[in-house]
């Protein structure tokens, strides 16, 4: 069936309702209980994805049709725990392979001490400021006069926050923030300034720590980028946000790396040349300059351990992740979905070309701060309860200063579904991905 016949299908079936979020997902309910989601094609999360019944994800899930998935990494933890992965250090070992990417970014593939995960995409945030807007005479003024300070790139978020709202225009289409708010990827932003302020999801017991000082002051920054933000955009995607953005409708952001080749592409762009890329902000919290950046989601290919295939299968992962060999993939002017992230790409003049040298500066520094999500079991109940409440707060709905105490309550009961003792033993996987310095170098 195709995904037009299984949409038709699933619209058809009695009590069956259907709404279209997080970036043109058609989702189906029975009870308001989701039972299928058919994604864009280009789409970070599963094309079709269904809901099933234990018995029937266990047939699933061992199913020897399946040679690889591609998909976010951050799943790495789900589905290895679930025995579903074919660890691949051993096929890596046999053809003498390593994963060369920049930083500690291969520490993003890998849980428990093995590797699950070959690379496809880099994804990380990158600072995204409009130069032409940052450097006219008149806006370095305003910006002086209102703030006491000289206008230049943004070091902190507060100085982001003050870039946008004294630079923003209405009249003319130009808005401050070109960051998403929709619950599918607003944590994405929260966990960028939570982890700058020095903050961390779990304690060594897990017990969520997102209802702290910390926790409150990434909230703080995360609703305030409303006052720069365009009416309609709590609910946009990137869908939405990146035409805004590659056509000059935004001041800054901290966006998807790949957006920059967009900018760049004179056939989709007003603005080449226009823009200056660099170091996400960071912040003084904690007593201590700390910069995060994120990715999420990653796309990764991951292998089916029930596949009599698994061998094949991992060798064409391992090929199509060679540095040489994805530099076609993530250079690509128009298909932006698969970014940068090889040593080998930061210096081959293909992908260069694509980006420009500044953004690929750009790149680079941010990997060495790069971030992941909540990386354990239950990510995605832990992401969408998050994004949940973030998302009620951004359009008024929640209280701010309940947004974290009632994240915290959900993510207790997510724990003990899972259990305890399962996720502190994944803790330290967790722990690995997270970068190791402030600073990058």
């Amino acid at each position: 069936m195709t995904p037009r016949q299984i949409d038709k299908f699933c619209a058809s079936l009695p009590a069956a309702t259907r709404i279209v979020q997080w970036e043109g997902v058609a989702v189906f309910k029975v009870g308001g209980k989701m039972f299928c989601l058919i994604a864009p094609a280009d789409h970070s999360v599963g094309r079709i994805s269904f809901k099933s019944a234990p018995e029937h994800y266990e047939a699933l899930s061992r199913s020897p049709q399946f040679d690889f998935i591609h998909i976010d990494s951050n799943m790495i933890p789900s589905l290895a725990s679930a025995g579903y992965l074919e660890p691949l250090d051993q096929y890596m070992k046999q053809a003498d392979f390593k994963i060369e990417a920049v930083a500690d970014y291969a520490n993003f593939m890998t849980y428990k001490g093995q590797t699950y995960g070959i690379p496809t995409d880099g994804n990380v945030h990158i600072q995204y400021v409009r130069k032409d807007l940052i450097e006219d005479p008149d806006n370095k003024k305003k910006f002086a006069d209102k703030h006491g300070k000289e206008l230049t790139f943004p070091e902190v978020w507060e100085d982001d926050l003050k870039i946008q709202q004294t630079l923003m225009d209405p009249s003319k289409d130009l808005y401050g923030s070109g960051n998403l708010r929709n619950r599918a990827n607003g944590p994405t932003w929260w966990y960028m300034i939570f982890y700058s302020a020095g903050g961390f999801t779990f304690d060594d017991d897990m017990n969520p720590t997102l209802d702290t000082p910390a926790g409150q002051y990434a909230v703080d920054i995360y609703l305030q980028d409303k006052k720069g933000a365009h009416p309609e955009s709590a609910g946009w995607g990137t869908a939405q946000m990146i035409p805004r953005i590659s056509q000059g409708h935004v001041v800054s952001c901290q966006y998807w790396d790949g957006t920059a080749r967009l900018n760049e592409n004179p056939a989709k762009s007003k603005l080449r040349g226009k823009w200056l890329y660099g170091l996400v902000p960071g912040s003084d919290f904690s007593g201590k300059r700390i910069h995060r950046s994120i990715s999420s989601p990653l796309a990764a290919l991951l292998i089916n351990k029930y596949s009599p295939r698994k061998a094949q299968a991992a060798y064409l992962a391992l090929w199509l992740g060679s540095g040489k060999n994805s530099i076609p993939i993530v250079s690509d002017p128009v298909n932006t979905f698969n970014d940068a992230w090889a040593k080998e790409h930061m210096t081959a003049p293909q992908v260069i070309d694509a980006y420009t040298a500044p953004a690929i500066k750009a790149i680079e520094t941010n990997f060495q701060v790069v971030s992941p999500p909540t990386y354990l079991t239950g990510y995605l109940e832990f992401q969408d309860t998050l994004g949940k409440n973030l998302s009620e707060a951004y359009v008024g709905q929640l209280p701010a200063k309940d947004v974290l105490k009632k994240t915290q309550d959900e993510w207790n009961a997510v724990v003990r579904r899972i259990g305890r003792s399962k996720l502190k033993d994944e803790l330290a996987s967790y722990k690995a991905v997270m970068p190791k310095r402030n600073l990058p170098a």
